[in-house]
Order: C-alpha cells, then structure tokens, then sequence
C-alpha cells in the first residue's frame, strides 16, 4: 500500500484506543504523519499519567515515516483541540486525512481517502470524504461512494481550502437566520429544527466551543453548498465509549469494517442522494432525541409501577 496523503492523528488521555489506532497506521505505512496531542486538564493526575503513556505510544514510529507533533502546553478540550491540531496540520499540506485517537479505521480507508483526495482536489463542490457509512440499509447507489449532504467525521478526509472557511464562532450565524436561509440549507422543517436548536446553543454559549468543533463545520459547508463523499460500505469503527460526549456505548460505536474494500466505479453525477439523507437524519442523526423520549417514558412507567405496587401494599 502507498499512501501519498498526510495523516493527522489526535490524541489526548486514552492509550488503549491510542494504541489500536496507531496500529493501523503503522500497518498502513503511512509516510508523512502529523501527531497533536491535548495536554491534561488541571490538576488531573489521572489525565497526566494517561497523557504520558500516550506519548510513549506516539513516539514510536518506527517504519519509514516523516513525523511532525505537536503538543499543547495546556489543555484545550475536544473543540478548540481537533479544531488547533488541524490548523496546525494546515499550515504544512494543503490535504489531510484525520483520525482521532478513538477512530479505528479499516486499511482500505487510507488508500480510499488518498485516491478521493486527488480525484477531487480541484472540486469545490466537495468538502468531506467520509470513512463512516452507518445506514448501509438506505444505500441504493450502484457505485462504491456517492454524494450526501451530511459526512460524519469520525474518520475523515478534506482539503485546505474547505478547512480555511472554518468558523469556530459561527459568526455569520444571525446574518444567516436574518436572510431567512435555514429552509434552504435543510430538506424541511423538522430537519432545520433540529440544526437550529444545536446552532443557537454553539452561539450563545462559548463555553460549548470548547468541546465541540463538527457543528460548526456542518454550518460552514451546509451555507456553501457543500457535499460530503460517504462510502456503501462502513470503514471506520468508532470504541471511544467513554470521554466527553459519551459515557457508554451508542449506535455509532463498534461499527464492523470493510477490509476487503475497494473503489470500482465512481458516480456518473455529483448530486446529492437525499432520500439517503432523509434516511440518514431520521435514524441516525435525531436517534439520540427519540432515545431520550424512549428513556423518559421507560421512567414514567418506572414510577406508575411503583404507586401501583405502594398502593397495594
């Protein structure tokens, strides 16, 4: 396998899943490598000694490889991190393709990435190539990709001049919602719903910014039209369980790869799928709304259950 595009690997407190994915970089033999590493929070010392064993992980490239780390000096979060460890990353390559130190990618998924990169490098239609496919059941493309609205990140590739659009602030935000636009970022209404909600909280809380980064990249591409590449078949397994925006496993964790992989056609047309997306939304994108419903009403029943028997003791 030979890889031309950069990898940017980050990390912060988590050895067991640093490891693994470190694995399957070295296994990939990838040549040009960039490592960001989060400092530990405050006066943590479980952070500073999993901080540590990390950092012995990640200095040991030891194939053929031109490495490059950075390490913060304080801690950053998950937000202002991955966002400064790509920045960083930036100022060196004009492509990337990015990991997380929980994103387990199949072998495939690097050269995927690198041919898609090339192929589409010039395309300004093109802002994501997504390693995630997590509604196989809704793929009815003949093709090994197609085209989305929506591109999960959680192993992924993009370019420079995608990634110099980024707004952390989502400063264009009220001009967006002034001009009436929403409808025409979003397929219908209970879809803008659903973005505006998590948009009108990213910008009116700056503490959110430290912890989340990917919402305000969906703004940037969704107002520039932007498509996303997402593959049939799944090519990253997320077993991050356990961190900020988790504490047990969810439906997009431990997801079975693809390691026979590979691309044979390309799309005749660079549309968007959006039934896929319609799809896609439905069942992937608000599950985590219809979870809180199921659990509110589980509890409910929790507590009728509990006067009845009260009741009848």
């Amino acid at each position: 396998m030979s890889i031309c595009a950069p990898v940017l690997l980050v990390v912060f407190n988590r050895p067991f899943t640093t490891q693994k994915v470190f694995e399957k970089i070295r296994e990939a033999g990838i040549k040009k490598l960039y490592i960001s590493a989060d400092a530990p929070r405050k006066e943590n010392k479980e952070d500073e000694l999993n901080c540590e064993m990390v950092k012995n992980i990640i200095m040991k490239v030891d194939w053929g490889c031109n490495v490059k780390y950075r390490f913060s000096k304080t801690n950053q979060g998950c937000g202002w991190g991955v966002y400064n460890a790509i920045d960083w990353a930036f100022k060196y390559e004009d492509r990337l393709i990015i990991l997380e130190d929980d994103c387990i990618p199949a072998l495939p998924f690097f050269s995927y990435c690198d041919e898609l990169l090339e192929k589409y490098f010039n395309d300004t239609r093109i802002w994501i190539i997504s390693g995630n496919q997590y509604n196989e059941e809704a793929v009815t493309s003949p093709h090994s990709y197609f085209f989305s609205r929506y591109g999960q990140s959680q192993g992924w590739a993009t370019w420079k001049r995608c990634w110099k659009e980024m707004d952390m602030s989502l400063s264009k935000y009220p001009v967006f919602l002034q001009q009436g636009l929403l409808k025409s970022a979003y397929i219908d209404e209970k879809e803008a719903s659903f973005f505006k909600r998590k948009f009108d909280r990213i910008y009116n809380d700056d503490s959110l910014k430290s912890n989340i980064w990917d919402f305000q990249f969906n703004f940037v591409i969704r107002t520039n039209g932007g498509l996303s590449i997402v593959p049939r078949k799944n090519l990253v397994s997320n077993i991050g369980y356990i961190g900020t925006h988790s504490n047990t496993k969810c439906h997009f964790h431990d997801r079975p790869v693809d390691e026979s992989f590979k691309i044979i056609s390309h799309p005749d047309f660079i549309l968007p799928d959006l039934d896929y997306d319609r799809y896609h939304f439905k069942y992937f994108v608000n599950i985590s709304k219809k979870g809180v419903f199921r659990n509110i009403k589980s509890l409910i029943k929790k507590l009728l259950k509990f006067k009845f028997l009260n009741f009848h003791y």
